[in-house]
């Protein structure tokens, strides 16, 4: 009698419109994970029929001849686009830009699964209910001029407005050059909307009236420098921007800084910060912001394939490590569980092999976010455990029958 094995599918989108009756009758069971599953009224009639388990967030009834598209990162949908000739499903994966004036555009996808952030003028916002979207949706007044989402006035930008305009930074406006006339645009009856407003302390009494009252308001010291980016706090970014700073992202001290934080007198972070543990008292005395707090080894290694950890790598370490990141990492034999606890100061979003049960112990109290395993546990004769011979497994982003 033949054997039937389990099918399993694990993906992000299952399209089974066109799943057979010989591949159901011809498996045990079948199994589907997915996020969003594409499907029709015969096959869901035929995965019923066959006792099929379906796991799924959404489910997007289509017909057969409906074409199916896949976006992986940023897309604008705009006005000037051709209406899709064919019925078009569309999946997209990362942030969605919908401009005004796409109603027929919109109107002609078969539907969207949108898994990102979505921007729209209000006038599109009821469209987007015949979608799918995971993430949140950011509506701006109809007829404003879309700014950068982190959008940095300067001493210019007054020359270039226009008269009643209002403009929108998804994200934020930054107002810290000493020269923006915010005198100007209230006289030109200029608006901001956005979420956020950082903006000088001298500024600050010319500025707020022009933003929407939903704004939040941050009051930054006069000259005190935005840093767009993740940042490690040094002689160099000090020089380029002062001693004054503000952090959109994510800002790591090292022992290197232990020279230069006299010079630092604010520091906001908008973001994580990463402190080695010998300057973490030094650095809790002083008046910061930030999101959370992760202290962190003097030796920080992230995002590597592959790393082996060994004793000379540990011990060689004035002020610890910290692995952040890594895909695999394996702990070599001649580390002791002493030098673990003494030089292992933290790992996080890793795969970790370990070489004994010890080092397992101690690397299970350190771990965030890992799977721990230890190298013995394969099986007594250091081979690993046979796979499940019964079960065929597809993992895919995109899966189609």
């Amino acid at each position: 009698m033949e054997n039937k094995k389990t099918l399993k599918v694990n993906a992000a989108v299952c399209d089974v419109r066109n799943i057979t009756e010989e591949l159901l009758s011809a498996c045990e069971e079948v199994k589907i994970n997915a996020a969003g599953i594409i499907t029709s009224p015969a096959a869901q009639a035929l995965l019923s029929r066959y006792g099929a388990r379906l796991n799924c967030a959404n489910t997007v009834i289509l017909e057969e001849n409906a074409r199916f598209s896949t976006v992986n990162g940023p897309l604008s949908i705009t006005a000037g686009q051709a209406v899709p000739e064919e019925k078009l499903f569309l999946v997209a994966n990362g942030p969605v830009d919908i401009e005004a004036g796409c109603e027929a555009v919109l109107k002609g996808y078969a539907g969207m699964i949108i898994n990102g952030p979505v921007t729209c003028p209000a006038s599109i916002a009821g469209l987007l209910r015949a979608f799918s979207i995971n993430g949140p949706v950011q509506v701006y007044p109809d007829g404003a001029i879309v700014l950068k989402k982190s959008a940095v006035l300067d001493r210019f930008f007054h020359l270039r407005t226009r008269q009643d305009a209002v403009y929108y930074a998804a994200s934020r406006i930054v107002a810290l050059s000493p020269d923006i006339d915010f005198g100007r645009l209230a006289e030109k009856n200029v608006r901001f909307v956005t979420r956020k407003l950082l903006v000088s302390e001298s500024l600050a009494e010319a500025a707020v009236p022009l933003f929407d009252e939903k704004t939040d308001i941050v009051i930054l010291p006069d000259g005190c420098a935005y840093v767009d980016d993740d940042a490690e706090l040094n002689g160099a970014l000090l020089k380029r921007y002062g001693g004054k700073l503000y952090i959109n992202g994510r800002l790591t001290i090292g022992p290197d800084a232990a020279a230069v934080l006299d010079q630092v007198s604010c520091l906001q972070i908008n973001g994580n910060l990463r402190v080695c543990r010998s300057l973490k008292d030094r650095v809790l005395e002083m008046d910061l912001t930030y999101d959370r707090l992760h202290v962190v080894g003097g030796v920080l290694i992230c995002d590597r394939p592959a790393l082996e950890v060994t004793a000379s790598l540990l011990s060689d370490a004035e002020d610890g490590v910290s692995i952040l990141d890594c895909a695999n990492v394996t702990i070599a034999e001649d580390v002791t569980p002493e030098l673990l606890k003494e030089q292992l100061v933290s790992i996080t979003d890793s795969i970790v092999f370990c070489a004994n049960g010890e080092q397992m112990s101690v690397i299970q109290a350190l771990a965030r976010d890992c799977s721990v395993s230890c190298l013995t546990d394969a099986d007594e004769d250091g081979e690993d455990a046979p796979e499940d011979e019964d079960t065929v497994k597809i993992n895919a982003a995109f899966y189609a029958f």
